[in-house]
């Protein structure tokens, strides 16, 4: 009987050229063999209207190929029903990117969506060809949930079937959290983060802060992160290795190269494990897999020092580059099935 994964794959490469970016398959770094649910994580997508996209060099031009991923991810969740798994779809924040479209003003989302009807059903609709998708916010769509499209969004996602070991947010509060907050991580963690935490008690202000302090000016018409570079592509016809292009962190002062955002996301993590939540219990106490986007530079990253993978699964916005080939736009997603985590890169 086809695996999850392998169910998932034969429907991309039906329309897209499929490559690995990525993949981790280790029971013990993950912490979770349960292989009933098939998770899968839709990276930010920086949606504007035509006007506003055509003020600037970038922007989310993959209309055709977005459906075709959509399509492919709605026949892989029929079929995996049928083999008696489960799926879920999460999309990691920066949806909409309201920055650009009104100044943060949560108004912006209409003119978007009108642009978008088509992945506005898919993802934010509640019908028979829809997916359901769980919504993160981004340091671009912070207002985003003010709108009743996005009313279900959430800045941190606990995945069923995990053990508790897997969780999903979008990645811009570990930019600076230590200089925002610098009196009360731990509550901002929690409140923000936790297992109990709800849109009332998440500290806003903060996240508001932090996104002014950290985003590039909306006056930077050429980039907002800038373009990736990855060490290389795995074919998806070739016989796939357990590991594949995994960073290792060895020692904590290896944790900034690795990944800028790893330090503080340590400490997040650390906080979630063992400090109490409202209810007197640890909110996290066996997270062992966080997954992200908003850097746009899809990678996987293993911090033996602190028991966690990172999981950033790029983007659909600006580009990549392997070596000196020509840059290619980034269109990735991410796949986790237990204990075997991928990323993969769509190309035409």
């Amino acid at each position: 009987m086809a695996q999850p994964h392998d169910i998932l794959l034969e429907r991309l490469m039906a329309s897209a050229n499929v490559r690995l970016v990525a993949r981790l398959h280790d029971p013990g770094a993950v912490g979770n063999t349960d292989t009933t649910y098939l998770h899968v994580f839709v990276p930010d997508l920086h949606l504007v209207s035509d006007e506003v996209r055509r003020t600037y060099q970038y922007g989310f031009d993959w209309r055709a190929e977005f459906t075709a991923l959509t399509t492919a991810l709605l026949e892989t969740w029929d079929v995996l029903q049928q083999a008696g798994h489960r799926f879920t779809v999460t999309q990691l924040g920066d949806f909409v990117d309201l920055w650009r479209q009104s100044d943060n003003n949560p108004l912006g989302v209409q003119d978007i969506l009108e642009a978008f009807p088509d992945i506005r059903d898919r993802f934010l609709r509640e019908a028979d060809d829809a997916l359901g998708a769980r919504l993160l916010l981004g340091n671009h769509d912070l207002e985003a949930r003010e709108a009743r499209d996005f009313a279900r969004a959430r800045m941190m996602h606990y995945l069923p079937g995990s053990a508790g070991t897997l969780a999903a947010t979008h990645g811009d509060a570990f930019d600076v959290i230590e200089t925002t907050v610098p009196d009360q991580i731990a509550s901002f963690v929690l409140q923000t983060f936790g297992r109990l935490a709800t849109p009332q008690t998440y500290h806003m202000e903060a996240m508001r802060t932090l996104r002014d302090q950290t985003t590039t000016s909306r006056d930077v018409r050429t980039r907002i992160q800038g373009d990736a570079t990855l060490a290389g592509l795995h074919g998806s016809g070739e016989d796939c290795p357990e590991r594949w292009s995994v960073m290792e962190v060895n020692q904590v002062e290896e944790r900034p190269a690795a990944h800028r955002l790893l330090p503080n996301a340590v400490r997040a993590v650390q906080t979630l494990r063992t400090a109490p939540d409202s209810d007197g219990q640890p909110a996290a106490p066996n997270l062992t897999v966080l997954v992200i986007g908003h850097t746009h530079h899809a990678r996987l990253v293993v911090d033996h020092t602190a028991n966690l993978v990172l999981m950033d699964c790029g983007a659909w916005i600006e580009s990549y580059q392997v070596d000196q080939e020509p840059k290619r736009p980034n269109r990735q997603l991410g796949a986790v099935c237990g204990a075997d985590l991928r990323i993969y890169q769509l190309d035409a």
